[in-house]
């Protein structure tokens, strides 16, 4: 069995983060036109959008760690086992 190798493991983890990402963003766009003025303030009130953007945060900071490592692999071909 060949074994995969490591920067397409993290172009796979990169592109699964991003397509989270914009799920994420579909979702928020999809939710906004169907909600009142009343269930915004509700939103707000109890802190349901401060989770999303915490769980974005989190995302993007993965994404930019899989980055760097990509990063590395480049600078260091002999290394992409």
């Amino acid at each position: 069995m060949t074994a995969i190798p490591r920067w397409l493991e993290l172009q796979a983890e990169i592109d699964y983060r991003i397509w989270l990402l914009n799920e994420m963003r579909r979702e928020l766009e999809a939710e906004d036109k169907r909600l009142t003025p009343l269930d915004r303030l509700i939103d707000e009130a109890t802190g349901h959008n401060e989770v999303r953007l915490a769980e974005a945060e989190e995302i993007i900071a993965e994404i930019k760690t899989l980055k760097a490592e990509w990063d590395a692999l480049a600078e260091n071909p002999e290394d992409q086992a």
